[in-house]
């Protein structure tokens, strides 16, 4: 089992926010709906429990921010390359990549909504 079972990412706009996840995370996310919503889901196996899965949705009740948790996101590769697209597709680096030893590495960005977010990778 994991500590955490889904999460969810605020955003303003779900287009942004797709071109920007998409960009970074070398196209591992793919647009869906749940109910009469649509939101961005990023490509894990979370439907066999071996991966954690996540969404990134546009709700009135959720707004994007900077303060509180940060929630760590696969790279899908070298975390130099996501980081080295982040700006670019919207973003802003506030911590650029930092060894956590056996752990790979890691990295803060501001994601295209507003929200500080973690990219973490077992290469640099």
């Amino acid at each position: 089992m994991h500590a955490i079972n889904w999460f969810a990412i605020p955003a303003l706009d779900l287009d942004r926010a797709f071109n920007f996840y998409s960009t970074i995370l070398h196209g591992n996310v793919r647009k869906g709906t749940f109910g009469n919503r649509e939101l961005i889901l990023f490509n894990v196996p979370f439907q066999t429990g071996e991966a954690v899965g996540g969404s990134i949705v546009k709700r009135d009740d959720l707004i994007p921010t900077t303060d509180g948790s940060i929630l760590y996101i696969n790279a899908f590769g070298k975390l130099s390359d996501a980081v080295k697209q982040v700006e670019a597709a919207g973003g802003k680096v506030i911590m650029p990549c930092i060894d956590l030893g056996k752990f790979g590495y890691s990295a803060i960005i501001i994601d295209s909504e507003g929200n500080k977010v973690g990219l973490i990778a077992n290469e640099n």
